[in-house]
């Protein structure tokens, strides 16, 4: 039997998904127990340092708590980038496989771990690493973008769209199975198309989408900032199915730092675009993250991001300290600045994010909205999780509900009730 963790990103989901299909139908069977395994397979992200000492950490974690005889595989871009040194380092790993296709990944892995037994198709069934209300899907792969921090060209490579009809296949998929939020991911989905059909195509993909005549919430997420278009902005008006939020990574807002990222806006095209965002569609809801402590940031440039979180109040927000990653251009950029201040950064922008947040979930007390209902909390008999629109999968807050049952369906009107920390709590009307 085949463990899986899944590690990073919603990317890395997405594969851990397609690889245990694979690993199905080379006749393997996949457990969510790491007692029963003979084999645990752990998909690691290699982003960040914060990611690379998590990928470790679990790594030498399965290696105490899997059964004895039981393999270790660890797979992914921590491998990509590390291979060597991760053979030296933790020589108790079975098998290190770099991100290889799915296919090839299966073929590996049935030929130094063949299975015990063939099973046949029939009982052959879609392993989830997410509730059953909402999936991902991967619309292209790599990126183009070069931002000077950022390793993820050198691990996934160059973008590569993947075609409308394919994409449409797996939305049609994943509609049928019962999915009711279908979140489309990449590095940057504005990019979609650059490559396949010579321009920037996430419009026509999107109008695709929303051709099909079935209820559905599509999220949009991972947007660059420069790319987003009035036609983009425009079609997620034009349909309730799309839900009114976007991730827009700016990163920072100090024109300086910004060209040192080699990020192609600027502050005042930043502004703009989230002016767009709220004029056209006053309801939206704005997710983006942020680098704290990137070199040669000093007070004044810091004190800006600070004046700009303040003033724009996004309803989510993620801070990252800058990593050094090997290989990219920022890493030679100096003077650094120190871990301790990195820190105190990040602390100062989250505190001002958690009032703001604090403020903002106190005047949805009393409204309604619909919900879309993922799990019992078996802790609280009769609570359920579920998130509104504003609420992306994964990163943002949840709603805590109160009187629901199955039957009334996967999307529930729920009247908010209180709040606590990012969580809302809710009754089912």
């Amino acid at each position: 039997m085949v463990y899986f963790i899944s590690l990073g990103c919603a990317k890395n989901l997405v594969d851990c998904e397609k690889l245990t299909n694979y690993l199905q139908k080379a006749g393997y069977v996949i457990t969510h127990d790491i007692s029963e395994a003979s084999l645990v397979v752990i998909n690691t992200c290699g982003f960040i340092r914060e990611a690379k000492e998590e990928s470790i950490e679990t790594i030498l974690t399965a290696i105490q708590e899997k059964p004895e005889s039981a393999k270790i595989v660890v797979y992914g871009c921590f491998v990509k980038r590390y291979q060597k040194e991760l053979e030296k380092l933790i020589p108790e790993v079975d098998l290190f496989l770099p991100l290889i296709p799915y296919r090839d990944f299966a073929k590996q892995i049935r030929k130094h771990f063949p299975p015990q037994r063939a099973f046949p198709d029939k009982i052959h069934k879609r392993v989830l690493f997410t509730p059953p209300s909402y999936t991902y899907i991967k619309i292209s792969e790599g990126c183009r973008n070069l931002c000077s921090y950022c390793a993820i060209p050198f691990i996934r490579g160059p973008l590569k769209s993947f075609p409308v009809e394919a994409i449409m296949r797996q939305v049609k998929k994943a509609l049928n199975k019962g999915f009711y939020e279908i979140n489309l991911i990449a590095q940057d989905i504005t990019a979609y198309g650059m490559d396949l059909y010579g321009s920037p195509s996430l419009n026509m993909l999107l109008r695709n989408i929303l051709s099909l005549k079935k209820d559905f919430w599509l999220r949009l997420l991972y947007l660059y900032p420069s790319k987003i278009s009035p036609e983009i902005i425009g079609i997620i008006r034009s349909d309730s199915r799309i839900v009114k939020y976007v991730d827009i990574p700016i990163q920072h807002v100090n024109n300086r730092i910004l060209k040192l990222m080699n990020r192609d806006y600027t502050k005042e095209i930043l502004l703009e675009k989230i002016e767009m965002l709220r004029e056209k569609i006053p309801s939206i809801a704005i997710r983006t993250s942020l680098i704290v402590g990137f070199p040669t940031e000093g007070e004044d440039e810091f004190r800006e991001l600070v004046d700009f979180v303040r003033e724009v109040q996004f309803e989510n927000l993620g801070i990252f300290e800058y990593s050094p990653e090997e290989d990219t251009k920022a890493i030679s950029l100096k003077p650094h600045v120190p871990m301790n201040i990195k820190g105190e950064r990040k602390r100062m922008l989250m505190e001002i994010q958690k009032k703001q947040v604090r403020a903002r979930n106190r005047s949805l007390k009393g409204r309604t909205f619909p919900c879309l209902m993922e799990l019992p909390v078996d802790e609280y008999g009769g609570v359920w999780t579920g998130r509104i629109y504003s609420q992306a999968p994964e990163v943002d807050g949840s709603v805590y509900v109160m009187g629901y049952r199955e039957d009334a369906g996967k999307l529930a009107n729920i009247k908010i009730e209180g709040f606590k920390d990012y969580d809302l709590i809710g009754t089912c009307v």
